[in-house]
């Protein structure tokens, strides 16, 4: 008999109370996988540009349009949640108004990185849009992990779909195409 290990985290819907602490997880993440002196793209820009992010009405306006998505079908969430209690990573898949199926953020703690806890957020991000659906991604060009962890998933980088985050960050778009693609 193959037994599968326990778990040291269960996958479970997002929370309105969770929106803080994933405010702050993105973050710290970003810090984590996108600091490139050479680009400009440094701890202190990071968080210049992303303080907003931290005040009481973006994280109201968050909880709002994630209530409002959830309710009419175009945006799901779920926080990793380790045995603990303590947040350690989350997906947010949406639709797009014209139909595209996104992967929207998928972000795991670094500590971590490694123990299944991504697997797991993409698994309900495909499940939540359907195995047979097309579903696209923008990630940081530089960031080799995250590709590799996406090509595992069946994502392949679109040639010539470099565009800049924030004017500053390269990224290339990539897709998983879906049995009906």
């Amino acid at each position: 008999m193959n037994e599968q290990p326990e778990l040291s985290f269960t996958i479970e819907e997002l929370r309105p109370d969770d929106v803080e602490v994933i405010t702050v997880l993105r973050y710290e993440s970003y810090a984590d996988a996108y600091v490139n002196e050479e680009l400009g793209v440094t701890r202190k820009w990071l968080n210049e540009r992303n303080s907003r992010y931290y005040s009481p009405e973006y994280i109201q306006s968050w909880r709002d349009r994630y209530e409002a998505g959830k309710g009419n079908g175009t945006i799901m969430a779920w926080v990793a949640r380790a045995k603990n209690g303590k947040i350690i990573g989350f997906a947010t898949p949406f639709i797009q108004p014209e139909g595209i199926r996104r992967v929207g953020s998928l972000y795991v703690a670094k500590a971590w990185y490694g123990k299944g806890v991504g697997n797991a957020l993409m698994s309900k991000v495909v499940e939540w849009h359907g195995p047979v659906e097309t579903i696209e991604l923008h990630v940081v060009s530089y960031n080799e992990r995250a590709k590799a962890f996406y090509r595992k998933w069946g994502f392949e980088e679109v040639p010539g779909s470099e565009t800049l985050f924030a004017y500053k960050i390269p990224e290339v778009m990539m897709v998983r195409k879906g049995a009906l693609s």
